[in-house]
């Protein structure tokens, strides 16, 4: 999936990458049960758990600040970027997170639940 075509602002796009990529390395399986456990159709109305969204957020941060820690230093923006991820990953709280959610990544989990 793209994530670049949901306009996320830095903080949002570090979320999303880290629980895109948390999600990408589940089987498909896990994958789909995990994001059936967060979105469902009631009618015609698309349904979020708040607290699934927040534990999965949890996970995508733990998982990538621990394989963040095999990455090797570079320079320039490569370094910026890495620093950046680095300071705001532990920074992520999956609760507070959910309670001011953009509507862009709303859109994301949606999008990813019915890919």
């Amino acid at each position: 999936m793209n994530i670049e075509k949901y306009g996320f602002d830095s903080k949002d796009l570090v979320v999303a990458t880290a629980v895109n990529a948390y999600l990408r390395n589940l089987t498909p399986e896990a994958r789909k049960e995990t994001l059936a456990e967060i979105v469902s159709c009631e009618g015609n109305e698309t349904v979020v758990d708040g607290p699934a969204l927040a534990a999965l957020i949890e996970n995508a941060k733990v998982v990538a600040m621990i394989g963040s820690e095999e990455w090797q230093d570079g320079e320039g923006i490569y370094q910026k970027m890495l620093s950046f991820i680095r300071e705001s990953l532990p920074a992520v709280d999956g609760k507070k997170y959910i309670a001011r959610m953009p509507e862009s990544f709303l859109r994301f989990i949606q999008d990813l639940a019915t890919e």
